[in-house]
């Protein structure tokens, strides 16, 4: 007959468990609530924030591209599409008489025409300085309160910083912790994901570091590099992500050129799916999940 776990085992255990299943609900979002403000949502950032907190905008941009490229939390059947992030239909807005349209400070020039159909509120991810990473959390927060359930921020915030640790704590020690974030522009350039960048805010908080020394010279925390630069930090690890919306194209990783990185020849490059670096927290989970699947 097995015996029983000791007491403070068990206890650990079911710590465990109950901060797994409660990480696990980070993306799935709750029953949308119908009392609060009638919500339009200009930026995939910002809509994916809300759908993962249960929050149905009435209109949001973009919403079937979005669905493609970004993918979830998908939008809600009662959100309609609203135009382009850049070029909503104002006309369309007008009539919908939303309380609230929700932009980022990067959409700044719309908010004349925008103040025209109901009040606007800046929530921003992506400045072009600080750490786009702690920037969703406060965005998130931001958004609970503007769309009166902060009880839903707050459980969105906590659950991802708890699946992040436990994602840090599967990390095998001694890993190599200095790694090269990148997306394919084409088989000769890349896109970097730099300091400041989602991606980067996730990969440091589970441990790692990244091995990109240089600053970022796009808004959301990246630069354009040539293949052959990722020669000159031969120690790294090398993640590739699959750029969003392409199919994964293989002139990239069968070039002889990428081949003869250091990181490739040991056996230190790792290919993530697609994914956006352009989002809020669901989007910094999903890549934090995949890295560590990749290489721990």
């Amino acid at each position: 007959m097995s015996q029983a776990a000791p007491a403070g085992l068990r206890n650990i255990a079911r710590r465990q468990f109950l901060s797994g299943a409660a990480a696990a609900m980070a993306l799935r979002p709750h029953p949308a609530k119908a009392a609060g403000p009638r919500l339009v949502s200009l930026s995939w950032a910002v809509s994916e924030t809300l759908y993962a907190m249960g929050v149905a905008p009435v209109a949001a941009a973009e919403t079937a591209l979005y669905d493609s490229v970004v993918r979830q939390p998908e939008t809600p059947a009662s959100t309609v599409d609203i135009g382009l992030q850049g070029a909503p239909n104002l006309e369309y807005l007008a009539q919908l008489s939303p309380d609230i349209v929700i932009i980022q400070s990067w959409q700044d020039n719309l908010r004349p025409a925008l103040e025209r159909c109901a009040d606007v509120e800046t929530v921003d991810i992506y400045t072009g300085a600080g750490d786009a990473f702690a920037h969703a959390r406060d965005a998130a927060r931001k958004l609970g309160t503007i769309a009166a359930m902060p009880a839903r921020a707050d459980g969105l915030v906590l659950q991802c910083d708890a699946r992040l640790e436990m994602l840090r704590r599967r990390l095998r020690p001694g890993a190599n912790t200095a790694c090269l974030l990148v997306q394919m522009i084409d088989e000769t350039n890349l896109t970097v994901f730099t300091a400041g960048s989602l991606f980067d805010g996730a990969l440091t908080r589970l441990g790692l570091q990244n091995a990109w020394p240089g600053p970022p010279s796009l808004l959301w925390g990246g630069a354009v590099v040539g293949l052959e630069q990722l020669a000159e930090h031969p120690d790294a690890t090398l993640i590739l992500i699959d750029s969003p919306g392409l199919s994964p194209d293989e002139t990239l990783t069968g070039s002889p050129l990428w081949q003869a990185l250091p990181p490739v020849r040991a056996g230190r490059s790792h290919r993530l799916a697609s994914l956006w670096g352009f989002g809020g927290l669901p989007t910094a989970l999903r890549f934090a999940e995949a890295l560590t699947n990749a290489i721990a």
